[in-house]
């Protein structure tokens, strides 16, 4: 007998704004394809967004009020919202799917004893401190401390925890002792159509780029590195003055990165972009000459290496978290940087410029697509299926 799944995420499936919503949108649409009835249960994505919306060909997404703060004022008013919403809803529900840790620690503290399978992309305390780093106080130290409490709590109350990557599986074990009843799955890429692959000189014309582009798509965030590739651009300017850099993406540092771009000099070498649909992301990456993944810490997987090369596009990465397990999988025309620094990050970047200029490019970029090919989406699909299925759940 099919049951019906609750999927908890802290992010909306609403708009695609980075790697969780992608993740979110993806299992929901596996779910749908299983013919699995399910709700979405969030926090609102901004204060004044509506408490229910329809997605996905008539796919509700209920969204617990929430006002923006991340301390303890937000957690409780979650929780006054999921008691509600429980005691409205909870009846209807017998296996729950968590995406991440702070909505279902709400619906716990609501009552809600459902098996539940925990999905971990990273860890909430661990993204907390690198947000806090350089005005790093004995508060953050409580609600750090605080914060892993609370997720150590939720993983070890899961009938199941799902994870991208066997980095991700051995820091559950460092940090909370978790080793059982963990499935590693890498995350996926959607196929690159043949047409648009094949009109990457086309696109660079349209997008007005005439010389070497490399190209990121971040959330601006310090964990993400971004102010490392600045860095990197403004150690090549010299060596490489005709390399453009295209930074796509948002987030609370865009403006101190734009400063930098500025104090550095090199504001005609650096253009942020924003958000962009993700059409015009792909147009991007097909048509730009290399990306780069610059993280300073946390990268759980990276969908975006498998991206890129999706479009036949090589990646420079940092080597931290699973970017050596990923890299390490992927055609040789990826590359890890030596370390994380600006200085590693712009000698990997002029590396594979000199490569790339005596390559057969063309044979490079198809060899690229092939192997992003191994991290296929129907391959996750069925491992994440399957761990529903050893619940009961389908």
């Amino acid at each position: 007998m099919t049951r019906r799944v609750l999927l908890v995420a802290d992010v909306s499936a609403e708009t695609l704004r980075g790697g969780a919503e992608r993740m979110l949108g993806q299992h929901a649409r596996a779910l749908r394809a299983a013919g699995i009835p399910f709700t979405i249960l969030s926090r609102q994505p901004e204060p004044d967004a509506p408490l229910c919306v329809t997605i996905m060909d008539g796919v509700e997404e209920h969204r617990l009020p929430y006002g923006g703060d991340r301390g303890w004022r937000g957690l409780a008013e979650l929780r006054r919202g999921a008691s509600r919403w429980w005691r409205q809803h909870g009846a209807g529900f017998d296996v729950v799917i968590a995406e991440q840790p702070f909505v279902m620690w709400a619906l716990v503290q609501a009552g809600c004893r459902l098996p539940t399978l925990q999905v971990c992309y990273a860890f909430a305390f661990e993204e907390y401190a690198t947000r806090h780093g350089l005005d790093w106080h004995w508060r953050h130290a409580l609600a750090a401390a605080a914060m892993r409490r609370l997720e150590g709590g939720l993983y070890r109350r899961a009938a199941g925890l799902f994870v991208l990557s066997d980095y991700t599986r051995r820091r559950l074990g460092a940090a909370f002792g978790i080793t059982d009843g963990i499935t590693v799955s890498g995350g996926g890429s959607d196929p690159v159509g043949d047409a648009l692959f094949s009109a990457r000189e086309r696109l660079r014309t349209e997008l007005g780029w005439d010389g070497p582009v490399a190209v990121t798509l971040r959330n601006l965030v310090p964990r993400t590195g971004v102010d490392l590739l600045v860095q990197a651009a403004a150690a090549l300017r010299y060596d490489r003055p005709d390399l453009r850099w295209v930074v796509m993406g948002t987030g609370p540092l865009l403006q101190p990165l734009q400063r930098l771009v500025s104090d550095l000099g090199i504001g005609d070498r650096i253009t942020f972009t924003g958000y962009l649909a993700e059409d015009e992301v792909k147009r991007r990456l097909v048509a730009a000459d290399l990306f780069m993944l610059p993280t300073r810490a946390l990268e759980g997987f990276g969908l975006v290496t498998v991206e890129a090369n999706a479009c036949g596009l090589p990646v420079v990465a940092t080597p931290v978290g699973a970017n050596v397990e990923v890299i390490g999988s992927m055609p040789a025309s990826n590359r890890l940087a030596e370390d994380v620094t600006p200085e590693a990050l712009a000698r990997a970047v002029d590396a594979m410029l000199g490569e790339l200029a005596g390559a057969d490019v063309e044979a490079m970029r198809r060899e690229l697509r092939a192997g992003a090919s191994r991290y296929d989406w129907a391959h996750h699909d069925a491992r994440f299926l399957q761990c529903l299925q050893e619940m009961g759940a389908c």
